[in-house]
């Protein structure tokens, strides 16, 4: 009776202990899932959605086993991997998050498989498989060599893994680099990773973050970290939240580790060059970023051609090598000699477009190296231009001054002409009241034309009564 009674009093106990576990494993199922659930207010957050799309959706997981293979798969089961995901990316919804995840994986499983046939091919060289590209996340590893070049210096340097953040033994403990993004991992860790390449992130957003630290807080992160979803809280510091600047979430120590960069949103915004602390998938994002043409300045910010003198040279230098562009191009001699290529390498579109900058661009602008390095450009274009006989036989002559000096439209005391290309003196243009003379004269024979023929049409009527 005893044993039935004390059963009894601890029934209470068993049943909150119970209630208490199965909200626990709810709520846990919720946030691995919330990425489906669009009735939540906190998963309609743009900058929430975009970078949670490493987990794989709810409804696919029942397909799991069938998807997702490690390192040692042979070709037959990522063949077989490759048929499912294509049947089933025929079947989710267009845009969805299923899409987005199974094509993602899909291109990750056909890499994957060429890579291993491509190495199961060359066995008999002696090419170890093991050695070949893995791909996981979008990240694409290879093997990280040291350089032949101070081999010893390299050596001593210290690596870590950006997985579990620890040194990377490079005698004894092999590793592995993504050749797209330079994601360093152990190789013991690669099947671990859970991170997307930021190649992968760039590529789909195709412009990097203009807000200003678009922070959604910790409650639409569910108090977990942005990448790895790490409970994050005050109380101990190893696991305390370290908000990023780029993009406003907040992430853990293992997958922020304070390294300062320059932020673009407020490079373009505020022309602030101050380092700010990122995550290391935004370093590595905005490093993707540095040298591509993107940014249209003086849309986005129109105020900075005002109070910026510096800004404002560079605007000019580029407009006027675009007018020395047109020039070579036409030249035969340039061309052959590879002119603009040589002194431009990579960073043709400075004299393509008087627009788009890259992020570079504008931190050389601030320290004052674009506007050397176009000024070096200016002055080796224009050597070439006044000593080259066919440069030359398409310069101008200033129509209102009517004197024999030949002027370019890249000169500094010239004017173009909007409507008819014709280039003046500034000062003989402003004499004129800016009323270019080619226009007017094209204008009179315009109306001219227009009375002979309305006076045609008045004698062809008369003729026909």
């Amino acid at each position: 009776m005893s044993s039935w009674r004390e059963s009894l009093t601890s029934l209470p106990t068993t049943v909150a202990q119970f209630v208490n576990d199965s909200a626990s494993t709810a709520s846990s199922y919720l946030h691995s899932h919330s990425s489906t659930d669009v009735s939540g207010p906190e998963e309609s957050a743009p900058q929430h959605s975009d970078y949670r799309a490493l987990p794989i959706p709810a409804s696919l997981v029942k397909e799991q086993w069938r998807l997702i293979f490690t390192s040692d798969a042979n070709i037959q089961d990522l063949q077989a991997a490759i048929a499912h995901c294509r049947d089933l990316v025929l079947l989710s919804g267009e845009c969805s998050e299923e899409r987005l995840w199974l094509v993602r994986h899909l291109v990750d499983l056909r890499y994957s498989l060429q890579e291993l046939e491509e190495a199961q091919a060359c066995v008999n060289d002696d090419v170890v498989v093991m050695n070949a590209i893995k791909s996981v996340v979008g990240h694409h590893f290879v093997p990280h060599h040291l350089g032949t070049k101070n081999r010893l210096q390299t050596a001593a340097k210290r690596y870590y893994c950006d997985h579990c953040t620890s040194i990377i033994w490079r005698l004894v403990q092999p590793a592995y680099i993504c050749s797209d993004c330079g994601y360093l991992v152990h190789q013991k860790c690669i099947d671990s990773v859970v991170r997307v390449c930021a190649h992968v992130l760039a590529s789909e957003r195709q412009f990097p973050i203009i807000e200003i630290c678009p922070e959604i807080g910790l409650a639409a992160q569910r108090y977990k970290c942005a990448e790895c979803a790490t409970l994050l809280n005050f109380k101990n510091s190893w696991i305390e939240p370290r908000l990023c600047d780029y993009r406003g979430l907040y992430y853990c120590p293992a997958c922020h580790w304070n390294d300062n960069c320059i932020v673009p949103a407020r490079m373009v915004n505020n022309w602030d060059f101050t380092p700010r602390r990122v995550s290391r998938t935004a370093l590595q994002e905005i490093q993707l970023f540095l040298d591509k043409p993107l940014i249209r300045l003086e849309e986005e910010n129109p105020k900075l051609f005002v109070f910026l003198e510096k800004l404002c040279a560079v605007k000019k230098l580029r407009q006027n090598l675009i007018h020395m562009r047109h020039y070579l191009a036409a030249c035969k001699g340039a061309v052959e000699q590879k002119l603009v290529d040589q002194q431009l390498a990579g960073r043709r579109h400075l004299v393509q477009s008087n627009e788009f900058y890259a992020l570079r661009d504008l931190m050389q602008v601030e320290n004052g190296a674009l506007a050397e390095f176009l000024q070096s450009c200016f002055k080796t274009f224009g050597q070439h231009i006044r000593n080259c006989d066919m440069c030359l036989a398409k310069a101008y002559i200033c129509e209102i001054c009517s004197n024999n000096e030949v002027i370019f439209p890249f000169d500094d005391g010239c004017i173009k002409c909007d409507q008819c290309n014709s280039i003046y003196h500034r000062v003989c243009l402003t004499r004129k009241n800016m009323i270019c003379p080619k226009c007017v004269r094209i204008q009179e024979r315009r109306l001219q034309l227009e009375r002979a023929t309305d006076a045609q049409l008045e004698d062809d009527e008369v003729d026909h009564c």
